[in-house]
């Protein structure tokens, strides 16, 4: 077998510079991310003075980067990593040795974007009519995966679209990334909710470590919207009692806040159960794709990829891969393993009845009964009555959208 080979190609303002730079290039990183801009660092060396007397870039220069391999796991075996745009961000010489560092970033051709703050009033949109405005400022092509939202008003007050459109998408559930021109927004359950990609076993990795903290995660979420007739402010709760995480963000709705609270919850929780791999090329995958890790014992499970970095050297190509713990296994059925019957409950044609035990939710029910704990709703909606009246024989004026729920209530589960 021919001996595997790796190089980083680059377009350099638009003109191929691979053979210009290469020989300076001692080390390259890539950042592929969900939650944050793609990144690239060059490190080069400039013994000869030959940067620093005249080919110092300059801020906003465009590169495109690729990692490019040769017989990695065959003779003749050509494959391609291709970055995307960035725009020279910083750079800064030190020495001795004398060197060069290029930080680029991931950004739309208009610096705008990120640095002009805008003010303006959002009436009767939808999060899609946003967005699409927004990537049309700066010749994006808008990508939009997922459930359009509808937004009744809000309001941009000296924010920078980059910041504003982040946050929007953010408060609904949605990630926002700028890749290879374009404004690329999808919505974070659809992309969790898929199979996995591929396998990772334990003996394919060079080098782990795995986290668990309950710091910073929430059980449930607190949520108040204003109603526009009657001027009277409602809490809305969602999940249920011990960690609340409450939020200052403005609602339309009672649907509007349930929404928000929902989605709260989940970006908080992410981060409950985290895995860092250090891997060898080629890996199959990217930021945002599910993969299955295996041989880990009671940590194995279906991660979603939150950040890949890959860092090359002259002498060495290793990936490292951050992912958060989505569930237990990769279930087709769309249940994530959980029991098909459930104790305390009879099956009919059309729902099922269950009866309330000590210590239920109606988000733990949702969980158990569809596999999705946001579907709480639905079963709130199919016993509005019975939860509403028990709850004001119990003392309280209502029941929080059936956040409150009592031993022995007969629920029908459609």
């Amino acid at each position: 077998m021919d001996p595997r080979k790796y190089n980083v190609s680059l377009f350099y303002n638009g003109v191929d510079a691979s053979e210009e730079i290469g020989p300076y290039l001692s080390t390259f990183s890539y950042t592929d991310a969900i939650d944050e801009s793609d990144t690239i660092v060059f490190e080069l060396t400039d013994r000869e003075g030959t940067w620093a007397r005249g080919w110092i870039p300059e801020k906003e220069d465009r590169i495109t980067p690729s990692i490019c391999m040769e017989n990695w796991q065959y003779s003749g075996e050509k494959r391609t990593i291709i970055c995307g745009d960035f725009m020279v961000d910083d750079f800064n010489f030190s020495g001795p040795p004398d060197a060069l560092s290029i930080n680029g970033i991931s950004s739309p051709v208009n610096m705008d974007f990120k640095e002009m703050k805008r003010s303006q009033t959002w009436i009767q949109v939808t999060l899609q009519n946003v967005s699409q405005e927004i990537a049309g400022r700066y010749g994006l092509e808008l990508v939009f995966e997922g459930d359009d939202i509808p937004i009744a008003k809000m309001e941009q007050s000296r924010q920078t679209d980059s910041d504003f459109l982040k946050k929007l998408v953010e408060k609904y559930g949605f990630a926002m990334k700028v890749y290879s021109k374009k404004l690329v927004i999808f919505q974070r359950k659809l992309y969790e909710d898929r199979q996995a990609v591929c396998v990772i076993a334990k003996n394919e990795v060079r080098k782990w470590s795995y986290k668990s903290s309950m710091m910073g995660t929430y059980t449930g979420a607190k949520v108040s919207y204003t109603d526009p007739k009657t001027k009277e402010t409602i809490e809305v709760l969602v999940g249920k009692e011990g960690r609340m995480y409450s939020t200052t963000e403005k609602a339309d709705s009672i649907a509007d806040a349930q929404r928000i609270g929902e989605n709260a919850i989940r970006n908080a929780n992410r981060k409950e159960k985290t895995i860092t791999l250090t891997l060898n090329p080629p890996i199959l995958f990217f930021a945002s794709d599910n993969v299955k890790i295996s041989g880990f014992g009671k940590l194995d499970g279906i991660y979603q990829v939150e950040k890949i970095v890959h860092k090359l050297s002259r002498s060495e190509y290793s990936i490292q891969a951050n992912g958060w713990w989505l569930r237990d296994s990769d279930d087709e059925t769309g249940d994530n393993g959980q029991e098909e019957s459930v104790e305390s409950s009879s099956q009919g044609s059309q729902g099922q009845e269950y009866v309330v035990k000590q210590g239920d939710t109606l988000w733990d029910l949702a969980g158990r009964f569809y596999g999705d704990s946001t579907k709480y709703g639905q079963i709130y909606e199919a016993n509005k009555d019975v939860i509403e009246e028990t709850a004001r024989r119990h003392g309280k004026s209502g029941s929080g959208q059936g956040y409150w729920i009592w031993e022995g209530t007969a629920l029908f589960i459609p």
